[in-house]
């Protein structure tokens, strides 16, 4: 089980000078490495954008299928637990563009990601994805990708995070152009729900879930932190 190097009280006292942040009333792009990094790492955004009636696509690039080895049929159901957290968070089935790309393997097929979320993005498109340093090979590759996908096509990119809370260090992001986005109680509200209905990363009787509780606090913050441009 991953122990986190910064307890979540220090990373508050580091975050709380954090001036604040607006997003862009734009089109929003969400890279999802995996099933649940939106819900994780940007539910709040979601659910503040489609308040306002703002578009919000999500390319969910892999399933999250070897989450777990010997799980038969573990992509499908991450499938529809993504799907669901979506409703809830405003965003609508039509607007999840599966991807389909090798769970932990994202990587060996960054090329091909950077084609397939091109046709997503325009100049005015304000792309979200993970941070290319996020400790976690998928989220790096998905960095990787969208900044290259900004570099062509000259949408705006803001950079989220997720593992680099319990594998990296305050220092390490000091250098960074942080921002701070508070959440209303609403879209915490709507973030929270959303995360129930990843059920299969939460509970599982057979050992350690991916997410037990010592990992979500994060999440559970009431505010969201980005790396602007």
């Amino acid at each position: 089980m991953i122990v986190p190097i910064v307890e979540e009280h220090e990373w508050i006292n580091c975050l709380d000078a954090l001036a604040s942040w607006q997003p862009p009333a734009a089109s929003l792009l969400v890279i999802a490495p995996h099933p649940d990094d939106e819900t994780l790492a940007v539910g709040g955004l979601i659910a503040a954008q489609r308040a306002k009636g703002l578009e919000v696509i999500v390319a969910a690039v892999t399933d999250g299928e070897n989450a777990y080895p010997d799980f038969p049929g573990l992509g499908d159901l991450r499938a529809g637990e993504q799907r669901d957290a979506l409703k809830r968070l405003g965003v609508a089935a039509e607007n999840i563009v599966r991807l389909k790309l090798p769970d932990s393997d994202v990587g060996s097929q960054e090329r091909l990601l950077v084609e397939q979320l091109m046709p997503l993005v325009s100049r005015s498109t304000s792309i979200v994805a993970p941070w290319r340093g996020d400790f976690h090979p998928d989220h790096e590759a998905c960095g990787r990708a969208a900044e290259e996908v900004a570099r062509r096509t000259g949408a705006s990119l803001t950079s989220y995070f997720f593992w680099t809370w319990h594998r990296g260090t305050t220092e390490l992001l000091q250098e960074m152009s942080l921002r701070s986005f508070s959440l209303s109680d609403e879209s915490l509200l709507a973030k929270t729900e959303a995360l129930l209905c990843h059920r299969s990363q939460l509970t599982r009787e057979s050992g350690d879930p991916i997410l037990p509780e010592s990992l979500l606090a994060p999440a559970r913050r009431s505010f969201e932190v980005f790396s602007i441009g």
